[in-house]
């Protein structure tokens, strides 16, 4: 059946679309900026919610880059309203390490950033993390295993539209995801963040995919300003792109997608499936 809506393809992002990482990137950002982060420190005060409210900036859809800044810029700050002022203040600078660079100069950028990368990366790999980084393995359980499918490949396969993923993930960290996911995927069908053409918010992910699905009109699904910027690039290149977003309802990322210009904002993936389908109004 084709989709009411026209759509000829669909390019899912993976973290926050296909899997619930809240436990696993979202926690390893966090826990590896506390481990490295100079005095006063990232207390027990900190959450998710301020990795989230630090992604919302933009220019931070990897997540080593976003654990350097709150290592950096958290300790000058508190959450609640003085970290959403710091983090507003770096989306007006651009977003990104540029951002960041430009508040704490490129020497503390560069230190915090080496610091942090194999941190988080033996946070996130545990015993698997020789496999997926070359660093020795950890003896504690990796957070890649607190990941859960958001999604399953009956329902994908129910959309029916081919579909492919652009992600910010290593090639090695994506194989880890699509075996959690039970998905195999063609290589052409999986762009990752393996060189900074494919870095989001680039069209360059999006545009090699839609060649290898033979997609006009793809639906791109994300859950960051990344991903949205990413679709918007990517129309301006001349692709007909549409970007639907998830993001819980009521929140601040549902209102930072609608404003910058998504077509819808649903609170999962299955629900932009339905929204997918409806009949025109």
């Amino acid at each position: 059946m084709t989709p009411a809506r026209g759509f000829d393809a669909l390019i899912l992002d993976m973290d926050g679309v296909l899997l619930d990482t809240r436990r696993s990137f979202t926690l390893a950002t966090l826990l590896s900026a506390r481990a490295c982060a100079q005095r006063p420190g990232l207390g027990e005060e900190w959450s998710a919610a301020e990795v989230e409210r630090l992604r919302l900036a933009g220019g931070f859809n990897n997540d080593w880059d976003a654990a350097a800044a709150l290592c950096l810029l958290g300790p000058r700050s508190r959450p609640g309203p003085a970290w959403n002022a710091l983090c507003e203040k770096l989306s007006q600078g651009g977003g990104g390490p540029g951002a960041v660079r430009a508040l704490a100069g490129d020497g503390c950028w560069e230190r915090a950033r080496l610091e942090v990368e194999p941190v988080f990366q033996r946070l996130y790999g545990g015993p698997r993390a020789f496999e997926l980084y070359g660093l020795e393995p950890s003896e504690k359980r990796g957070l890649h295993e607190e990941e859960a499918p958001m999604v399953t490949p009956a329902e994908l396969l129910e959309a029916g539209l081919p579909y492919g993923i652009f992600t910010g993930r290593t090639r090695e960290e994506a194989k880890l995801g699509l075996d959690r996911l039970g998905l195999a995927l063609p290589p052409e069908r999986l762009v990752c963040d393996s060189e900074p053409r494919f870095r989001k918010p680039r069209p360059d992910g999006l545009l090699a995919l839609a060649e290898a699905l033979g997609a006009r009109r793809p639906l791109h699904v994300g859950d960051t300003v990344d991903d949205l910027r990413s679709a918007r690039a990517a129309r301006e290149a001349g692709l007909a792109v549409r970007f639907a977003g998830v993001a819980p309802e009521g929140g601040e990322a549902e209102r930072r997608l609608r404003a910058e210009g998504a077509e819808a904002v649903r609170p999962s993936l299955r629900a932009v499936l339905t929204w997918m389908k409806e009949e025109e109004p």
